[in-house]
C-alpha cells in the first residue's frame, strides 16, 4: 500500500461537469456570477470577485487599497513566493516580519513597530491553521491601515461565526489543484469595502473571462491529476516511478514537481474566472465543510500518533479555531532524508514550498508536509504514523 501525499478529490458530479466542457458540451453562462453569489453567501461578505488566479486576486485587493509604488507592505518574511513576486512587481516595498516559531504564522508580539509607516498588513493563515487574526486585527487598526487575508491553503476556516475572508478588510485566495477550494486555476477577492470593490470593479472593466482554450487545458490537468492520486493511479503508476527516480535520477525527481517561479508583471491581461470554471466552483463549494472536516479529523489523529517523538516539531494551531489543515507541516532535521525514507516505506510527502524573506529565520529546521487529504482513510492515516515512528526513532 503506498500513501500519495495529495489527493484531488471529485465527486461524480465534478467529473462529469469536468468532462463535458473538455467535450465542448459544458454550457452555464452564469457559472461565475452564482458561484461568486454563493461565496458571498458562505463568507458572509458583501462582495466576491473571482477572477483567473491568486496572484491577480492580491494585485487586485492591493489595488483597491488605493496602494502605490513605494509603499510600504508588512507581510510575513516566511511566505510563500507569489505573493513577495506581486509586491515587487507592483513597485511596492515589502517590510518583512517575524513569524512565531510555534504557529508559523505574523508574530503579533513582534509586529506593533513594524507597521509604522506601513500602507497595509498581510496574513497568511499557514497550512490552513487560522492565524492569530484577532490580535493582529488590533495592531493594524490602531495604526489605521488595512488587513489582508491570504486564505488560499484556509478556505471554510473560521474564528468562532466569521470565515476566513470576512475577518480582515480584504480576503485573496487561490483556487489551484490542491487547495481546498479549487478550479484548477483561479482566485477571488472578499469583502464588505464598497470603496475597495469599486476599485477593483473599475480594473475588471474590460476584463474577458479566462479564454476556452486556457480553460480546457486547466480541466485536463486537473482530470490528469485526480486519476494520478487515486489508488490505481498513485499505487499503480506514480509511487512506482517516484521510487524509481529516487535510485536512478533524484535530480530528474525533483524536477518533476519543481514550480516555476515566475516574475508577476503587473501589465498583464487581467481575466474574470471562466463560467465553467464557476459552475465547477460551486460544485466543489457544497463539498467544503464535508472535505474540511475529514481533513481536521485525520490530522488531529496523525499529530496525536506522533506525539512523543523527540526529533520533530508537531503543528501548534487554535483549537478553538475551525482550522482547515490544508498541509500537516512538521519540522524535521534533515528533511530530504526523512523523505526520502518515508517514500521508501510507502509514505509521499512534499518539501517545503514557502520562502524565507530579509535576512533572519525564526526557526532553522526543515519543513516537510505529510499527507493530509479526503482520500486518506484511517488505516491510511496510521500506515503514515508508524512510518514517521519508524524512520525517526
Amino acid at each position: 500500500m503506498a500513501v500519495p501525499r495529495h489527493n484531488v478529490n471529485l465527486t461524480s458530479d465534478e467529473l462529469r461537469w469536468m468532462a463535458s466542457t473538455l467535450s465542448g458540451r459544458g454550457d452555464d453562462a452564469r457559472g461565475r456570477a452564482l458561484f461568486e453569489s454563493a461565496l458571498c453567501d458562505y463568507l458572509g461578505v458583501a462582495h466576491v470577485r473571482a477572477v483567473d488566479s491568486g496572484r491577480v486576486a492580491l494585485h487586485l485587493a492591493l489595488d483597491g487599497l488605493g496602494l502605490s509604488p513605494g509603499d510600504r507592505v508588512v507581510l510575513p518574511r516566511y511566505c510563500f513566493y507569489s505573493l513577495a513576486h506581486v509586491i515587487e512587481g507592483l513597485c511596492l516595498e515589502p517590510i518583512w516580519a517575524p513569524v512565531d516559531p510555534a504557529t508559523l504564522a505574523l508574530d503579533p508580539a513582534r509586529l506593533g513597530p513594524l507597521v509604522d509607516g506601513a500602507k497595509a498588513v498581510i496574513l497568511i493563515h499557514p497550512f490552513g491553521q487560522v492565524g492569530p487574526l484577532r490580535a493582529i486585527r488590533e495592531i493594524s487598526d490602531a495604526a489605521g491601515i488595512p488587513l489582508i487575508e491570504d486564505g488560499s491553503q484556509a478556505t471554510g476556516g473560521a474564528l468562532g461565526s466569521d470565515k476566513v475572508g470576512a475577518l480582515g478588510t480584504v480576503g485573496v485566495f487561490s483556487m489551484v489543484s490542491g487547495k481546498n477550494l479549487q478550479t484548477f486555476g483561479g482566485g477571488f477577492v472578499s469583502t464588505n469595502d464598497d470603496d475597495l470593490i469599486r476599485r477593483v470593479d473599475a480594473r475588471l472593466e474590460e476584463a474577458e473571462p479566462v479564454p476556452a482554450a486556457r480553460v480546457k487545458a486547466a480541466m485536463y490537468s486537473g482530470a490528469m491529476r485526480w486519476f494520478l492520486t487515486t489508488p490505481l493511479g498513485y499505487g499503480g503508476l506514480m509511487h512506482p516511478l517516484t521510487l524509481g527516480l529516487q535510485t536512478l535520477a533524484p535530480r530528474q525527481l525533483e524536477a518533476m514537481f519543481h514550480e516555476e517561479r515566475a516574475a508577476y508583471d503587473p501589465k498583464r491581461s487581467l481575466h474574470r474566472l471562466s463560467d465553467a470554471q464557476g459552475h465547477l466552483g460551486c460544485l466543489d463549494l457544497e463539498q467544503l465543510d464535508r472535505r474540511n472536516q475529514i481533513r481536521r479529523n485525520h490530522a488531529l489523529r496523525l499529530i496525536d500518533g506522533l506525539r512523543g517523538l523527540s526529533k520533530i516539531t508537531l503543528p501548534h494551531f487554535d483549537s478553538a479555531a475551525d482550522n482547515t489543515f490544508n498541509a500537516l507541516a512538521i519540522r524535521v532535521q534533515d528533511g530530504p532524508r526523512i523523505q526520502r525514507d518515508l517514500r521508501l516505506r510507502g509514505v509521499d510527502t512534499r518539501s517545503d514550498y514557502m520562502s524565507w524573506y530579509g535576512q533572519d529565520r525564526d526557526f532553522a529546521e526543515d519543513v516537510v508536509y505529510l499527507p493530509n487529504h479526503p482520500g486518506l482513510r484511517s488505516a491510511d492515516v496510521d500506515m503514515v504514523v508508524r512510518a514517521v515512528r519508524a524512520v525517526l526513532s
